[in-house]
């Protein structure tokens, strides 16, 4: 074993956290199996954006305040500072020298990424630097963005959710959630907008409340969990987010859509999540009248074939914008020393829908799931990590602390 250093686990869209939706466990068997490093569970913004989910993931690892920034604060139109975990930090000495390996499922992807962009960036003032993150691992990851966004609503040119549907968009994807899930829909949690002025009144229906934060301007902008999912938004954050050249990434794409041998569209397996039949076959033929990202060359079949939730193109490695090497195709077999520092290795699982690999795997899946988790911390646990170097102080060096649009 090469090291020992701890796996934070984080949820995507409308996940939850430990003991939040009662004997439901959002990550599966991940912390029944055995692994040779510690884990934790981290709970984030279900509908946030990336960089608030981030500053609370980032805030929980190291036991402090919540700071969003004051100037992404001002600029979303929320407050500075959310909940305070002072005390509670999984890892108090998080540093260069003692850093964590990021697991992140859907939404969490993007989360982590951004989380290691702030640190290089100093954004807390903490002396952070890309190298506080040892590894980082996407599940499911939606790294390039969800055509499935345009299904709630999202406008397919600027990525923003309608005005005139946000309410729908927000009923549409609760619903999907909680049928895919089993989630008793009236009993679901609250969704963590504190830092919006928005909590949900005790006695409120959860009908009640969606329409009331409907109301609000929260997702009709590009602060929150829909906007971060699109294409345009993924593609602006490629474009900053960058591939650190200290650090591993590997990616686990999911898919169970079948193409037709006639027209080429992706329809899914009979075997899929029954709530997520209509979002596979909706992303297996989204055609797209013109590019919606500046790519060269952007097809809408490319984003076809996905797993009831995000394409499989989108989950290999960020490609859409910026530079972010690749690396190898890998298995449980392939050993640790193959795998470079700087470089995205990338593993297929198919047969696997979007909610298999965490919440909900079929019952011939469980043993599958099992021995999924069993390995990618046995693998986390063999990597190579080498000491890190020093810091030097700062003299009039100004700290960036800015996150995309």
């Amino acid at each position: 074993m090469a090291n020992t250093r701890p796996a934070i686990l984080v949820h995507g869209l409308l996940g939850f956290g430990p003991k939040e939706l009662g004997p439901l466990n959002y990550w599966g068997t991940a912390f029944k199996v055995p692994s040779p490093i510690p884990r934790f569970e981290a709970s984030v913004g279900p509908l946030s954006s990336a960089h608030d989910r981030a500053c609370e993931l980032a805030a929980q690892i190291k036991g402090t305040r919540v700071d969003y920034g004051a100037a992404h604060a001002r600029r979303a139109g929320h407050a500075r500072h959310g909940r305070d975990y002072s005390g509670l930090g999984f890892v108090p000495d998080w540093s260069a020298r003692r850093p964590v390996h990021l697991v992140g499922h859907s939404l969490g992807s993007p989360t982590i990424r951004c989380l290691q962009h702030l640190l290089a960036a100093d954004f807390w003032g903490w002396g952070s630097t890309a190298r506080w993150v040892a590894s980082i691992t996407t599940i499911s990851g939606v790294s390039n963005g969800s055509t499935l966004t345009c299904f709630f609503g999202a406008d397919e040119r600027t990525g923003r959710v309608k005005r005139a549907s946000i309410a729908t968009a927000l009923f549409l994807i609760v619903e999907g959630y909680a049928a895919a899930t089993g989630a008793v829909r009236d009993a679901i949690y609250n969704f963590d907008l504190d830092h919006w002025g928005v909590e949900r009144r005790p006695g409120e229906s959860l009908a009640a409340f969606l329409l009331r934060l409907a109301r609000l301007p929260f997702l009709a902008g590009t602060d929150n969990a829909c906007y971060s999912l699109t294409l345009q938004g993924a593609c602006a954050d490629n474009a900053v987010w960058r591939t650190h050249p200290g650090t591993y990434y590997f990616s686990h794409v999911t898919a169970q859509t079948t193409a037709s041998w006639l027209s080429g569209r992706h329809y899914p397996s009979p075997r899929m999540n029954p709530a997520m039949l209509p979002h596979a076959t909706y992303i297996g033929g989204k055609e797209f009248a013109r590019p919606p990202i500046p790519v060269r060359g952007f097809r809408s079949a490319d984003w076809w074939e996905n797993d009831g939730c995000v394409p499989a193109y989108s989950q290999k490695y960020p490609h859409t914008a910026g530079t972010h090497p690749v690396g190898l195709e890998f298995d449980a077999q392939t050993p640790a020393s193959r795998f470079t520092k700087g470089r995205w290795h990338y593993s297929w699982a198919r047969d696997v829908d979007h909610l298999d690999v965490c919440l909900l795997p079929q019952a011939d899946q469980i043993g599958w799931q099992r021995q999924f988790y069993i390995s990618l911390f046995e693998r986390l646990a063999a990597l190579k990590l080498g000491s890190a170097p020093r810091r030097r102080p700062r003299t009039d060096q100004k700290r960036i602390a800015t996150t995309p649009p």
